[in-house]
């Protein structure tokens, strides 16, 4: 994942990706939330979002921790980096029962948590790479935040995207669009005519 070296560019990239991925997510059909298998672990859009959200809790702990503890090892007590499948497995085992308003209300609180880190961290800190012990030797906060937002964003989005197309949801939204647009021009030819004949 490339270096972020800029806090603008940072926030710019986090509105892009939320947004795009709101928009997705308002579009999904109550019935295909549950339904949808996105993966080879059987993931819904469901736990697709709400796997979002468990890392952008993560990564906003992380934040908060500064340097106060030193030997704090991410991504979590038990797991190494080297073993995200198996964590992330365990993420979703864990949060599968959550209902989806649940799943949506963490989601937007986990974005909210990173982009406020974001917009109000002391740039040096949010930039530095390795400037608190949990970071790493490579990766910045800004590198977390980021993976934690826009980089996950993206990934969910092409779920989303995916499982919109396969219901032909999309395509649905896509086509009463049109025909509202149609009848509006419409509605606007026949309203100038009138006029013109007066």
């Amino acid at each position: 994942m490339p270096t972020v070296t800029s806090r603008h560019d940072l926030l710019e990239e986090i509105d892009a990706e939320y947004a795009g991925l709101t928009d997705l997510v308002a579009r999904v059909p109550p019935g295909l939330w549950k339904s949808s298998r996105v993966n080879s672990a059987g993931w819904s859009l469901k736990d697709v979002l709400a796997h979002v959200a468990d890392w952008a809790e993560r990564c906003d702990g992380w934040c908060g921790l500064g340097d106060t503890l030193k030997d704090m090892t991410p991504p979590a007590a038990g797991f190494k980096w080297s073993e995200t499948r198996e964590l992330n497995h365990a993420i979703f085992l864990k949060r599968r029962r959550h209902t989806l308003a649940r799943v949506r209300r963490d989601f937007r609180a986990g974005h909210a948590a990173l982009r406020s880190h974001a917009a109000t961290m002391n740039e040096a800190d949010l930039l530095t790479v390795g400037r608190f012990a949990w970071c790493g030797k490579s990766w910045s906060i800004a590198k977390h935040i980021r993976a934690s937002t826009a980089a996950h964003y993206r990934w969910a989005s092409k779920h989303f995207k995916a499982a919109l197309r396969a219901a032909g949801a999309d395509s649905r939204a896509e086509k009463t669009a049109r025909t509202l647009l149609s009848v509006r021009r419409a509605r606007r030819v026949t309203s100038r005519s009138k006029k013109q004949r007066r």
